[in-house]
């Protein structure tokens, strides 16, 4: 008697394909400029790409041998040996001797196909790679600043000078050298006319390429330089100063204290240190001596280092305390009228200013 049997079959792990364009010999990428073309695909001399359309096959359950075969494409339709531009080479690669037209591109596809050896089973692995030629437009304009981008000054030491900005114009990587038809603005944050609209404005050169600064109506302003040829604005750049306060460590110091019978002046000072070291106080700070007598507070003394008779105060008062009051010197204002958009000025037409403070 015959009995029913098993049927005898191995099975394969399928194998893992992937593949991709190798490309040798330049770019990619073609750029024009309207005589020639870079890199140079045809003629003498000439750089042509060789595409080689490479597989990586592997097979978990050891080692196996194809025979891949690879047809290309251009945009979908099959190249041949008789396709303008293109030579095939071997089984794999095909070689680009044409240059592509400027401002286009073509997509180059590449069909790769092997028979597993091990079951008959048809493996087929697709890439793209795309060739273009970029057309090179005319080189553009670039200004810029001789100061640019945030530029910090040092609230405590000398801050209030002038300094200034000068703008340089490039076409591309040349220096411009005629300015025939091409001006300067410089502008405030706003975009307003710097000289006619801010009080740091001092002065732009004859040449309008330079802007005198005077600091010492900055805390944080931003000055634009734009470059017009006629109407068109053809380049631009920016500076922002920034009055920069540190933080700072104070050493307050009362030699006569706690006081003792006959003293009749209080020595007082105060020392203040920032990272870069001391801080002349009277130049960065407006320091006022306060007493609080009986919680009422009063100035009894202006500057860094003072002396106070100790008749200016009522030593009967309750809680009686003395320390300084600091306040940063920061950037002169403009005086303004009740209306903040109108300057009051001198008999010569001089805007008045006067010195702000911050905590």
């Amino acid at each position: 008697m015959k009995l029913s049997g098993n049927k005898i079959q191995t099975d394969f792990t399928p194998l893992q394909v992937t593949g991709a364009f190798q490309l040798t010999g330049g770019s990619a990428v073609q750029f024009y400029d309207g005589i020639k073309y870079s890199p140079n695909r045809e003629g003498a001399p000439a750089s042509p790409i060789l595409l080689k359309h490479v597989l990586s096959v592997i097979n978990v359950d050891g080692s196996i041998t194809i025979a891949p075969a690879t047809l290309f494409y251009e945009n979908g339709v099959l190249i041949t040996s008789s396709t303008s531009g293109y030579e095939l080479i071997g089984t794999d690669s095909v070689k680009v001797t044409k240059n592509i037209p400027a401002g286009s591109s073509v997509d180059i596809k590449a069909i790769t196909k092997f028979v597993d050896p091990r079951n008959d089973k048809v493996y087929e692995r697709e890439d793209f790679i795309t060739l273009r030629t970029i057309l090179k437009a005319e080189p553009q304009y670039i200004l810029t600043l001789s100061k640019r981008g945030a530029v910090y000054f040092d609230a405590y030491r000398n801050p209030n000078v002038s300094t200034t900005v000068i703008a340089a114009l490039k076409k591309g990587n040349t220096e411009v050298a005629d300015f025939t038809g091409i001006t300067f603005k410089w502008l405030n944050a706003a975009g307003l006319d710097a000289v006619e609209n801010e009080l740091y404005a001092d002065a732009v050169s004859v040449d309008g390429k330079t802007i005198t600064v005077d600091k010492t109506y900055i805390d944080h302003e931003q000055i634009k330089c734009e470059a017009w040829r006629g109407t068109d604005l053809i380049a631009s750049d920016t500076v922002t100063f920034i009055r920069k306060f540190n933080s700072f460590q104070t050493d307050i110091r009362i030699p006569e204290l706690p006081l003792l019978p006959g003293v009749n002046t209080l020595n007082c000072s105060i020392i203040i240190r920032d990272n870069l070291g001391n801080i002349d106080v009277d130049a960065a700070f407006l320091v006022n001596w306060m007493v609080s007598e009986a919680g009422i507070e009063r100035q009894v003394a202006a500057g860094s280092s003072v002396q106070i008779p100790i008749s200016a105060i009522n030593l009967k008062a309750a809680n009686l305390m003395i320390y300084p009051d600091l306040k940063r010197r920061e950037a002169f204002a403009a005086l303004t009228t009740d209306d903040p958009d109108e300057l009051l000025t001198d008999d010569l037409d001089n805007v008045l200013t006067v010195e702000t403070y911050g905590n």
